[in-house]
């Protein structure tokens, strides 16, 4: 009988032990910074394209995502780059894990 018991007893072991699994990715923050000569420019509206999440910037002109690592796009509408007015631009960011990742945008206040 001890042999059979032996037998049983590491057949059966690995089934009691707790195997860690692996946490799952931290989300990831995408920080989007629309400013003029280091003013922040409230009301630009931001959409994370991917996911189509879409804020306003605050007065500080920053606009906040939270969304899983990966690749984005991040559109921003009313951006002046010197001459008319874009409707809209794009910006691509590579977002990793548990990280921040910044989009400077550059808004020409007076070259309107």
């Amino acid at each position: 009988m001890k042999p059979a018991g032996l037998v049983l007893f590491a057949v059966l072991l690995p089934g009691c032990i707790d195997i860690p699994s692996e946490p799952p990715d931290a989300p990831s923050q995408i920080i989007v910074n629309v400013h003029w000569q280091g003013q922040g420019v409230a009301g630009i509206p931001v959409v994370l394209v991917q996911t189509r999440d879409s804020v306003l910037t605050g007065t500080n002109g920053v606009a906040l995502f939270s969304a899983p690592a990966g690749r984005y796009i991040v559109r921003a509408y009313g951006i002046n780059r010197g001459g008319p007015v874009l409707l809209r631009m794009d910006f691509d960011v590579e977002s990793k894990p548990g990280e921040v990742a910044v989009v400077d945008i550059v808004d020409c206040l007076p070259c309107l």
